[in-house]
């Protein structure tokens, strides 16, 4: 078991002893990731091979915080935008988000490159007041946290997506109805003639159609539209019903293809995440996403497991399905169920 009165260097006990719990003037530390105290050395985090200073979501330096046997990822942010309310506000802004998740993530993939083994990474905008409190927290989880990084080490997040695809019926659905008649159609052909000579016609010879062909009487043709109307309403309605019905199966058929596929793949994995169904108005994808999972691999499955993917991908029009697959990624879909680190928190303790 790991030492938790593990070393720490008179540079952070310094910082420690000068922190102010309560003051945001110099803004508030974000987390980006934690690991293990030996894992990553130095004060800041660089890149190789210059030792280049990476910088977070603000542009800050990114610093190494210690305590115990853990280290967090961190960076001074300003308040004014990540303290609660601002940050509230910010997150309704999907171009702000954007270029602060991409930050994050270039962070968290710096950390992971950088550690000696692997790291938790943090949600998007997790804070703290200052290093004092998130030393506290190191110290209030730190079995949760140690345990995470043996259970995540050597591991990597798969995403699955799955999508419908639109059926030929339901593309021919939106062409128009060539069932329906213009009323145009019905209208006599003889509509615009003078009224002397159709009824001087009229005496003489059959009344005829545009076409030359016998023409039945207006009040005649009326009655027949209307004897006519219930019929073709009747099979309106069976149409439509049809259709309904044939959605339902294909609905039904897609979800059990989902659950097969979803079934088949958590069997290949280390653990599996389900997250809600992506917003459509947030998708590229025209069909419905009926599946949105993440799967824990061991790096040294990564093969196995994607080649079962790429399976599905080529099968799964068949069942009217579209398969995405995204990743490798740092494993954030396992860290908060095992830590309780939840995104997007302010800890003022």
């Amino acid at each position: 078991m790991n030492n938790p009165s593990g070393p720490s260097d008179a540079t952070d006990r310094a910082e420690a002893a000068n922190d102010c719990p309560h003051d945001t003037s110099a803004g508030l530390l974000y987390l980006y990731a934690v690991a293990r105290h030996a894992d990553l050395v130095g004060q800041y985090l660089t890149r190789p091979p210059h030792a280049q200073p990476v910088t977070g979501v603000a542009g800050e330096p990114v610093r190494l915080v210690r305590h115990l046997d853990l280290v967090g990822v961190a960076g001074r942010v300003p308040a004014a935008d990540f303290d609660e309310e601002p940050l509230h506000r910010h997150l309704e802004d999907l171009d702000w988000l954007a270029a602060v998740a991409h930050r994050h993530q270039a962070v968290v993939e710096a950390a992971s490159s950088a550690a000696a083994a692997g790291v938790l990474p943090l949600r998007l905008a997790t804070v703290y007041r200052d290093a004092a409190s998130l030393r506290r927290m190191f110290q209030a989880r730190h079995e949760a946290l140690t345990t995470a990084l043996d259970h995540l080490d050597g591991k990597v997040e798969w995403g699955v997506k799955i999508y419908t695809l639109p059926s030929p019926e339901t593309e021919a659905r939106t062409a128009p109805d060539s069932a329906t008649v213009p009323d145009s159609a019905a209208a006599p052909a003889s509509a615009t003639a003078p009224a002397g000579a159709a009824a001087r016609d009229s005496a003489t010879a059959p009344a005829t159609g545009g076409d030359g062909g016998p023409k039945a009487p207006a009040a005649e043709s009326d009655q027949a539209r209307s004897a006519a109307a219930p019929g073709i309403g009747r099979a309106y309605l069976r149409r439509r019903g049809a259709e309904r019905r044939a959605d339902e199966d294909r609905a039904r058929q897609a979800d059990d293809a989902v659950r097969q596929i979803h079934t088949a793949l958590a069997a290949s994995a280390e653990a599996a995440h389900l997250h809600p169904p992506q917003n459509s108005s947030l998708s590229v994808h025209p069909g419905r996403n009926l599946l949105n999972a993440s799967y824990l691999v061991r790096r040294d499955d990564d093969s196995a497991f994607t080649a079962k993917v790429r399976a599905q991908v080529e099968r799964a029009p068949a069942s009217g399905l579209m398969v995405e697959l995204t990743g490798p990624w740092v494993p954030y879909s396992f860290v908060a169920a095992t830590t309780g680190l939840a995104d997007g928190t302010t800890d003022d303790r």
